[in-house]
């Protein structure tokens, strides 16, 4: 076959998966609150998935040029399963995006490969092998069908797809040079929803011409995440004093770990235990994803803080206290400890630090981390203070034994993401995820047991926690999972602190309806268990858990690339660029009203706080 025809065929080809490529990225737009109903937030809906999708395509079939030099039956396998593969991962995307409102990225990649976002059952491997193997088997079908006989070459369809990408190119990427300029965010807010899609803007020319509201691009300013790498934590060194008896201190953090499940129905042994201290009924994590609520943890500082704290490979001073004061840190987490890189950060100076756990999924791990802690804690030096953090996963990954027993039923038998939806009975996803956690409290009863054994739980403070919640469709939005929204399921934690001082001190007297956070624990534990005197504002933007209660409107939490200021109402949820949504509880947008300008602006305090 000469090669010009070869060419025409491949452009043909090309065409065809361009339009497969636009049908399927309608999806992303089934998750939106609402299609945009005015004329230029639709326009731009529609010319984006036209001018985007075939130009991602096109660029894909020049990179495929070089191919239709090889044989026939090579060229056809070649280039129908590479364009197969792609449709495929787009189409992941799409499933990806709608449960968590995020793209397939490398960073996520490499953490699902990891076993870190999801474990995957063999049935889902098994249907995304089959569906490339059927999409090759088509697409290999169509380049021969092509290669036989070009459609209509008389209608120069080619030239009329060509001038309707470029069109639709100029159409889309016009508006948005607009509507950034003006902050419109029907426009801004669309562009989210298509992945490597970054349409123009030009904010300088705009503002030559005097087509730019200068007011709504501050303010837009104001709200986006930083990226100042110039860390100033502590505002103050350290200023402390000697401590007699430090207490020991375990966290025990369980991932994914929902409020609504820490009772003594779904998790007795650390309920049981939880009743001789304090629980706090309406904590909330620092985040809805591990980086943030963990970060929040150890530094109690927003976790818009983490690049910056990553670029110096700066430790938090709670860390550096403990290790001031000779403490044994046993770190035992089931997860790799290199994504998050919490090795760089939160752990970057214990020496010998265990990376993770040996096992095959997240319930296997969460034994062999619990066994690891065991003989640690068999080893320790009996004359020096302990630190103990055990992070959990098997509620992560919906995980128990094949064994175990079912305690909630009827339940799903494995996890398939690829046929979630909001049609999926969520009760049966529940009851497994509830078993999960029914079989981690299981376990974490060893940890408790030891402790009681050891002859010095008096002087050992227990933090029982999950580092963030996990939605089960709550919101009937089909989110399946975290890092999705900041409503309850996600960030609302369960909280309870057992130990000496807690039931003689004013955390007793806050009310079940207070909010508390995850940054309150690094200022609590600084000022009441190791000695330091420091006024809590000097490194960290919680508050005191055992002072007088402290009634608050809002509290902040943040995920990978955003951040949330939330209130008992309402949700305001801002984007990395400052583009922002006013929710309400259950992830809705709200019409009609502003939200509370005072609130945000404390909120941009405490996440500048720390900036040189």
């Amino acid at each position: 076959m000469p090669f010009k025809t070869k060419l025409h065929s491949h452009g043909y080809f090309i065409a065809v998966n361009a339009i497969i490529a636009m049908l399927i990225a309608c999806r992303y737009f089934f998750v939106m609150p609402e299609i945009p109903s005015d004329l230029l937030g639709f326009s731009f809906l529609v010319s984006s998935v036209i001018s985007h999708m075939a130009t991602l395509t096109a660029l894909i079939g020049l990179i495929l040029i070089p191919l239709l030099l090889l044989p026939t039956i090579a060229r056809r396998l070649i280039i129908s399963g590479i364009s197969s593969f792609i449709l495929i991962t787009l189409f992941i995307d799409t499933i990806v995006f709608s449960q968590y409102r995020f793209h397939i990225s490398m960073v996520m990649l490499e953490l699902v490969m990891s076993g870190q976002v999801v474990s995957f059952p063999l049935s889902t491997w098994l249907m995304t092998i089959f569906g490339i193997l059927a999409l090759w088997a088509l697409q290999y079908a169509l380049i021969v069908k092509l290669d036989k006989n070009i459609p209509l070459p008389h209608w120069k369809l080619g030239k009329k797809f060509a001038w309707i990408t470029f069109i639709t190119l100029l159409i889309s990427h016009g508006i948005h040079i607009w509507a950034a300029a003006n902050v419109y965010q029907p426009v801004t807010m669309t562009k989210k929803y298509l992945p490597l899609f970054q349409p123009s803007s030009s904010t300088a020319t705009m503002r030559k011409m005097g087509w730019i509201d200068e007011e709504a691009i501050k303010k837009q300013q104001e709200m986006k995440v930083s990226s100042n790498s110039d860390l100033n934590y502590p505002l103050q060194p350290l200023q402390t004093q000697p401590v007699s008896k430090p207490t020991n201190i375990v966290f025990i953090v369980v991932d994914s770990w929902r409020a609504d499940t820490f009772n003594a129905e779904t998790s007795p042994n650390m309920w049981a235990y939880a009743q001789k201290g304090k629980i706090l009924q309406n904590h909330l994590s620092t985040g809805s994803a591990t980086r943030t609520g963990i970060f929040g943890l150890f530094y109690g500082i927003p976790g818009t803080y983490w690049h910056s704290v990553l670029s110096n490979r700066k430790t938090p001073v709670f860390m550096d206290r403990l290790q001031a004061m000779d403490y044994q840190l046993g770190i035992f987490a089931a997860a790799k400890l290199t994504n998050p890189e919490f090795d760089r950060t939160v752990f970057a100076k214990v020496p010998n630090l265990r990376i993770s756990s040996a096992g095959r999924s997240p319930d296997g791990l969460d034994v062999g981390l619990t066994q690891d802690w065991l003989t640690w804690f068999d080893k320790r030096d009996k004359n020096k203070p302990t630190f103990s953090f055990l992070f959990y996963d098997s509620p992560h990954g919906y995980a128990f034994p094949n064994d175990y027993p079912h305690q909630f039923k009827p339940m799903l038998e494995e996890v398939n993401y690829l046929k979630l939806s909001n049609d999926t009975d969520r009760s049966l996803m529940m009851n497994r995820y509830k078993t999960s956690v029914h079989y981690v409290d299981s376990i974490v009863k060893q940890v408790l047991d030891k402790i009681k054994a050891s002859g010095d739980e008096e002087n050992t403070l227990v933090i029982i926690t999950g580092d963030h919640g996990q939605e089960v469709n709550d919101n009937m939005e089909n989110f399946w999972g975290h890092n999705g929204n900041f409503t309850d399921p996600q960030v609302k934690v369960p909280f309870a602190i057992i130990g000496p001082k807690i039931n003689t001190s004013g955390i007793m007297n806050w009310s079940d309806d207070t909010f508390t956070s995850h940054q309150d624990v690094v200022p609590t534990l600084m000022k009441h268990y190791l000695g330091v005197t420091n006024n809590i504002k000097d490194y960290s933007v919680g508050e005191d858990l055992m002072s007088s209660e402290v009634k608050r409107d809002w509290i902040l939490a943040s995920g990978y690339s955003r951040y949330a200021v939330i209130t008992k109402q309402d949700i305001l949820e801002v984007g990395a660029v400052g583009q922002y949504e006013f929710l309400d509880k259950s992830n809705k947008p709200i019409k009609g009203q502003q939200f509370n300008g005072q609130y945000l602006q404390s909120a941009l305090e405490q996440m500048s706080r720390f900036n040189k």
